[in-house]
Formats: structure tokens, C-alpha cells, sequence
């Protein structure tokens, strides 16, 4: 990956606030497109980091050992949105609870991997590298990226919305040797950056930049660099293009997490062509204190992004070709601890939400006993690497064996 920091410290003169793109990327983005009407399917995965609670977002309510294990901070019956007689939702997921009722949401459960970290660091890395049992340095979305580059197709480019990466550069999910994506958080964050000194200059410093890096060179990493330089200027200028006429037909949350979704909606409803888009959510879900306000308030957040994300794309008629799915590195412990809040523990459930034409509504995987732990937590029903096979045979179209190593049982909540 080519950084800001590292074009910088390589001795390039012009300054990007995000990720540079390779010589690869110009071409594709010179390329003719028609956003996703020609029936492509766009991909954006969330990021809930912190290890986000799943017994106090689908909540166990008709099982007894829940509110035993959760004297405090169990969540009432009446204070829940009721899926079935057994589940329900948390009551701040009420646009999940419409989705689901539609059947245009999956619900994931028990959801993990065998022999579970408990740190965040390593368990993010093996959910974003699709790889629990050693530590590798590609991730599972860049080696997609790698396996349909050679199609030097525009719509299989990848963007990160929103800081993720080590740096504030991509995260491990979108590294490879061979790939790069844009990291991108609106158009005022990714322009070309002017000397401070004369602002009003900026314009004669752009044309300038251009003409430097016009120039080839016979080194092959100055061209690398130049190439990158010009690549991520002609994206600059494209997205700050797609932004000013981007109109939404929804009114988004003043919050940071619904203004990366607008953003995606942006692209989405353009012709740049992205079709896998990262977006980490802002806050932790790490809840070891005081769980319950911290837990309900960041539901909230994420429920009120995606319902404005869902309603600006079902009126540009885009909600059937694009799949949102949600992740965090781990779920809690099934006891709360004397803080009133939840420690770090394992299987979680994760959702999968789209359109009528896109999604299966309906529960998958098996709920995880509450009294058959694995000293304190859950034993996962569902590997994760699963819902990534899924996805990419069933969604994206791709062959799932290189990305996620192995054969995985496929699920069904994929439509068509």
C-alpha cells in the first residue's frame, strides 16, 4: 500500500489526504461505467470494533440462564422488538427489525471460529485475514481484489470509508502484495492539499504538481510514485465531481458513521465503479463498564445510518444490488462481570442486510446454549469463513477456496 506518509517520506511534493492508487487504477478509471444498473453487486462491510455484545443485540429472551447469568443488565422482555418467541432484537434496531420482517435482513448466529482469541488485536487480524490459525499478511478481501484483478475491471476496485487501517491507511481485510484501494472520507479529506502559506496560489500549484509528475522517469519506483501521484489526482477530481452532483433522497444522522455510509452511497450512485467498500463505525463496543447506555446508544447510531443508507438506495433503485454485512472481532461473555458491563468472549451473531431481490431474510446457524459454555463463553455454531464463502460464490461470484482456504458449508440467505 502505498500511504500519504510513505509518498511523502519517497520525496513526492504532492500532498493527499488518503491512500494512493497504482498505475492500474488510472486506466480503470478512464473506463466507461454505469455504476451498478448493469445489474453489478456491491459489497460494504462494517466494522463494530470493540467486540460488540450479541446476547444484548439478539437477546435470548424466553431462555431463563439469560437473565440468571444477566441479574442487571439483561434487557426485559417488554423492552425488546420481538423476532420469534424465543429472540428479539435490542429496541434501538427498529429499521433492522423492519428489514427482518420484510425479509430483507439474515440474521448469522453463533457466529466465530475454533479456539478463539480473546485479544483485540489478533482477533481483528483473523477476521480481517480470514485466517485463525496463523498469522498471515493479506486479507481476505484484498485477495478477492487479487484473484479478479487480472479482469482490470472498474467495478471490482475497493474503498475504505472512515480511518481502519494501521496509519489511517486500509485495513489488513484489503492488503495483498498485488492489490491496492482507495481510503476516502469524503471529498474535502482527498484533494490536492496547498502550500498554507499562499492558499490563494492554489490553483498554479495543481497545474504545477501535474507538470512534475508528467514527467517519466527511467527509475522504477520515481515512476511508481508519479504514476500513483497522477492516479490519485484524476480520483480526486472524480470524486469531488461524483459528491457535487450526488443529490440523496434521504436525510442522513449527524453522526460521523452515517456520513461514511453517505459517502459510499455517493460512489454507489455513480460511475467510479467501487464495488467493495469497508467501513469501520466510530466508538467502541467494548461495554466492560456500564454496558447497557454505552451498547443501546451505538445500536442506535448504527441502525439510524443504515436506515437512511437503505432508504437512499432503494430511491435511486440500488437497495437490490447492494449487500451490507455486518462484523466485530468478538462477541462478550455470557455472565456480566461486577461493573455492570461484559468482558471479552467469543460467538456472536452478524447481520446481512439488502434488498427484496438481494437477501433471504430469515435466521441461520444455530443459537448458542447459555449453559453448554466453553469456560464462560459460547461455543460458535457458525464459522465465519462460512458467511465469507457465501458471500463471494453466491454474492460477488467469485470462487471462495483461495480467499478463505478451504471448503466451507455454504449458507442460504443469498436470493438469486
Amino acid at each position: 500500500m502505498l500511504t500519504r506518509r510513505t509518498f511523502l517520506r519517497v520525496g513526492g511534493v504532492m500532498t493527499m489526504a488518503g491512500a494512493m492508487a497504482p498505475a492500474f487504477m488510472a486506466r480503470t478509471f478512464a473506463a466507461s461505467a454505469n455504476g451498478l444498473a448493469d445489474n453489478k453487486r456491491a459489497l460494504v462491510v462494517l466494522q463494530l470494533g470493540g467486540g460488540n455484545d450479541g446476547l444484548n443485540t439478539v437477546i435470548p429472551f424466553a431462555d431463563d440462564a439469560y437473565y440468571k447469568v444477566r441479574p442487571v443488565i439483561g434487557i426485559k422482555p417488554e423492552d425488546t422488538l420481538k423476532l420469534d418467541n424465543a429472540l428479539a432484537l435490542n429496541k434501538n434496531l427498529k429499521f433492522l427489525k423492519d428489514s427482518y420482517d420484510k425479509g430483507q435482513m439474515a440474521i448469522v448466529r453463533g457466529v466465530g471460529y475454533p479456539n478463539p482469541s480473546y485479544s483485540h488485536f489478533r482477533s481483528m487480524e483473523i477476521w480481517q485475514s480470514g485466517e485463525p490459525e496463523k498469522t498471515v499478511r493479506s486479507g481476505w478481501l484484498g485477495r478477492y481484489l487479487e484473484q479478479v484483478g487480472g479482469q482490470a475491471n472498474i467495478k471490482d476496485l475497493g474503498m475504505t470509508v472512515g480511518s481502519a487501517g494501521q496509519g489511517g491507511g486500509a485495513p489488513l481485510a484489503f492488503w495483498t502484495e498485488k492489490t491496492a484501494v482507495l481510503s476516502y472520507n469524503g471529498p474535502q479529506s482527498f484533494r490536492f492539499i496547498a502550500d498554507n502559506a499562499d492558499m490563494t496560489d492554489r490553483a498554479a500549484q495543481l497545474a504545477a504538481a501535474r507538470k512534475i509528475y508528467s514527467t517519466v522517469t527511467q527509475n522504477s519506483a520515481a515512476e511508481y510514485i508519479r504514476q500513483a501521484a497522477l492516479d490519485a489526482l484524476s480520483a480526486s477530481d472524480s470524486l469531488e465531481k461524483i459528491a457535487t452532483n450526488y443529490k440523496p433522497k434521504a436525510t442522513y444522522p449527524n453522526t460521523p458513521f452515517a456520513g461514511r455510509l453517505k459517502n459510499v452511497a455517493q460512489v454507489l450512485t455513480s460511475d467510479f465503479g467501487t464495488r467493495i467498500f469497508y467501513v469501520p463505525m466510530d466508538g467502541s463496543f467494548d461495554t466492560h463498564f456500564n454496558e447497557n447506555v454505552t451498547h443501546d446508544r451505538l445500536l442506535g447510531i448504527l441502525n439510524d445510518g443504515l436506515a437512511a443508507f437503505y432508504q437512499d438506495l432503494q430511491a435511486q433503485g440500488l437497495d437490490d444490488y447492494v449487500m451490507t454485512m455486518t462484523f466485530s472481532e468478538f462477541g462478550r461473555r455470557v455472565g456480566e462481570n461486577g461493573s455492570k458491563g461484559t468482558d471479552h468472549g467469543s460467538a456472536a451473531p452478524m447481520f446481512v442486510l439488502g434488498g427484496s431481490k438481494a437477501i433471504k431474510g430469515g435466521m441461520y446457524g444455530e443459537q448458542p446454549s447459555l449453559t453448554d459454555l466453553d469456560n464462560g463463553n459460547m461455543k460458535e455454531k457458525v464459522d465465519f469463513r462460512s458467511v465469507y464463502a457465501t458471500v463471494l460464490k453466491n454474492w460477488m461470484g467469485a470462487d471462495p477456496n483461495p480467499v478463505v482456504g478451504g471448503d466451507f458449508p455454504l449458507l442460504d440467505f443469498v436470493r438469486g
